[in-house]
């Protein structure tokens, strides 16, 4: 039986998006009426600042927005980074920076870091715009990513704490295959549809040799 929303879920939903629409629209008033007000930058202008009866504030200049919580810290940026790259960043209450999201090598990135500011997940686009999924453990050590291969086929890799590929599941049109590695980069067990059509499961050694396969 196909599944319907019930009519208090639907409602719900109505008044999320009504709100969400709603806030669209004042922060873009917002940001007209800023732009609207702030006067031309000439050679060597000051940025404008706007600060509220909290101490929270406001700075834009010639490369973006950034605003600051009560105790100085900055939470949020959009415009230009130091790298001269469109970037928008967003820090916590401590001022360190947790997530950002801008354009590296014209490609559109978006990487979260943790509280030491380690770099632990990361959704991308390649070279060739396919989208990726990255995460990494608490030394910036690649551990998982999902990925499409060169040949076009999805793919899920899992990777030792040394960054080398242990294991990863994928397929093609005809069947699905897992390939499972040693630290050597050896297939030990493959198990899956082979090159010549036919599915099974192998098991081999660290020469590469299969000791056991069925069927």
């Amino acid at each position: 039986m196909e599944r319907t929303l019930a009519p208090d879920l639907v409602a719900r939903v109505t008044r999320l998006e009504s709100s969400s629409r709603r806030d669209r629209a004042i922060v873009l008033a917002v940001a007209l009426l800023a732009l609207a007000t702030a006067q031309a930058p000439g050679p060597g202008a000051t940025p404008v600042v706007i600060r509220d009866s909290s101490g929270s504030s406001a700075t834009l200049s010639g490369k973006g927005l950034t605003v600051r919580d009560a105790a100085g810290h900055e939470r949020a940026f959009i415009g230009i980074d130091a790298d001269n790259r469109p970037s928008v960043d967003l820090g916590d209450s401590a001022g360190r920076l947790r997530e950002s999201m801008y354009l590296l090598n014209e490609l559109p990135v978006l990487r979260q870091f943790d509280s030491a500011g380690k770099r632990r997940a990361e959704i991308r686009l390649d070279a060739s715009n396919d989208g990726e999924l990255l995460l990494n453990d608490a030394n910036e050590k690649l551990r998982l990513a999902l990925f499409r291969t060169t040949g076009g086929d999805p793919q899920l890799g899992l990777y030792g704490s040394d960054e080398k590929l242990r294991a990863y599941f994928s397929t093609d049109d005809d069947s699905p295959y897992l390939v499972m590695r040693d630290n050597a980069g050896t297939t030990r067990v493959y198990a899956g549809g082979y090159k010549d059509g036919t599915i099974g499961l192998d098991i081999r050694n660290a020469s590469n040799t299969v000791l056991w396969k069925a069927p």
